[in-house]
């Protein structure tokens, strides 16, 4: 049996749960990201969190409910297991996931006694901010590339668990995912109630991009290339105007 890895992307569902249950005061769970009261989850207790969770991992949230019903159907993943959680740059962000962080493994071990299993949070610069949306969209995406990339060098077999969080980031963690070299990716449909597992994808970007990146042909053979013009190009943020030049936008150069 391979070695398994989890990329996970992680919304506010828990703390929605847990404001319900009374483990977190209410409110809290619905805030803006530049409301102050975000460092108040920075600081807020994680013990009974983090017990709710390993409990109710099919109750808690969007991303254990998911998890669990992986394992379920396929125990054998708990045996050796990595992921990697990406969370909001938001107390939001990192409360839920450094919570589902400490229970995932707890989780796992109740599907494969003795399995190994460990896992870190990846908070993504600018992720939930308006101003920053698009940029930290991309930095999602090159995030997830890097992690992917880096699971298959390790023998892993690399899964996307999409169920947490808005759907423009579970749709750039996708592609992002299936351009790393994915295999699958995991979610609960919400008119299903149930896990669904998209099939793979195999994905690579235009080989234009690739082409203007190293220099063999300029900015309005690209937009040619692709069935656009060069405005449009650095409208939704492929090419940067850098010293008089227009060049690759650098987060996109890293997921070549």
């Amino acid at each position: 049996m391979r070695p398994v890895f989890f990329g996970i992307t992680v919304g506010a569902s828990l703390l929605t749960n847990a404001a319900k249950r009374g483990l977190l005061p209410e409110g809290l769970d619905r805030l803006r990201p530049d409301d102050p009261r975000q460092a108040e989850l920075d600081k807020a207790p994680r013990g009974p969190l983090v017990e709710y969770a390993a409990s109710n991992p099919r109750e808690c949230c969007a991303e254990l409910n998911t998890v669990a019903a992986v394992l379920e159907r396929w125990s054998w993943m708990a045996v050796d297991l990595s992921f990697v959680l990406y969370a909001s740059d938001t107390g939001q962000g990192r409360l839920a996931a450094e919570v589902i962080k400490e229970a995932l493994c707890r989780v796992a071990s109740g599907f494969w006694r003795g399995g190994r299993c460990g896992g870190r949070v990846r908070v993504v610069e600018g992720l939930g901010w308006e101003d920053k949306f698009g940029e930290a969209l991309l930095r999602l995406a090159t995030a997830i590339r890097e992690d992917f990339s880096e699971a298959r060098r390790e023998g892993r077999m690399p899964y996307l668990v999409a169920t947490g969080g808005f759907k423009p980031e579970s749709t750039f963690a996708v592609v992002a995912a299936y351009a790393a070299g994915a295999v699958g990716v995991f979610y609960i449909h919400e008119t299903f109630r149930r896990l669904v597992e998209l099939p793979m994808v195999p994905l690579q970007l235009h080989g234009a991009v690739a082409k203007f990146a190293r220099g063999e042909a300029d900015e309005h053979r690209l937009a040619r290339e692709l069935g656009l013009d060069v405005q449009h190009l650095e409208a939704v943020g492929l090419l940067v105007e850098e010293g008089g030049a227009r060049r690759l936008n650098p987060l996109l150069e890293r997921l070549l």
